[in-house]
């Protein structure tokens, strides 16, 4: 609907490198393994955020992905609407690929106005916010992606 799977994981990601300490690049295997991703997926998930300036990448010994100066500040709309661009103010809740105000789904009406409101909340959250909000979380509550075909596990 509103965050998919590689929104989600994108958002993750940059959560992880947040709680990251400075200095220091987070090689692309351990990010992965973290997040429990196939390391080329998780590579090719932060290609947006490294072009966004974001991120920084550095390839051979001692490289990995780094947070960028005032990263931190990135709101949760600014990673929506770089992974999931304009498509965010047009996606219907019923998931149909035309529904806007001219050829408007049946809940369009009702939906438009909790989107927008939601939308204008995720303005008000930093990378920097989420990530310290995620560390108060206890171990049981950060359950990992189900496997293929199966159920998340803890």
């Amino acid at each position: 609907m509103i965050i998919n799977r590689s929104t989600q994981y994108t958002l993750q990601a940059l959560m992880h490198l947040v709680a990251h300490p400075t200095g220091k690049p987070v090689l692309a295997r351990e990010l992965a393994e973290q997040l429990h991703l196939p390391p080329p997926y998780l590579a090719k998930l932060l290609q947006h955020p490294c072009r966004a300036g974001w991120l920084t990448s550095t390839r051979g010994r001692g490289g990995g992905f780094s947070l960028a100066p005032g990263a931190e500040k990135v709101t949760l709309l600014e990673i929506l609407m770089l992974t999931k661009g304009e498509r965010i103010s047009r996606e219907c809740l019923l998931g149909f690929k035309e529904c806007d105000d001219k050829t408007a789904c049946v809940m369009h009406r009702h939906w438009k106005p909790i989107k927008q409101a939601l939308l204008g909340q995720f303005g008000g959250y930093t990378l920097e916010q989420l990530a310290s909000s995620r560390k108060r979380l206890p171990g049981w509550l950060v359950e990992k992606p189900p496997a293929r075909g199966g159920k998340a596990t803890q």
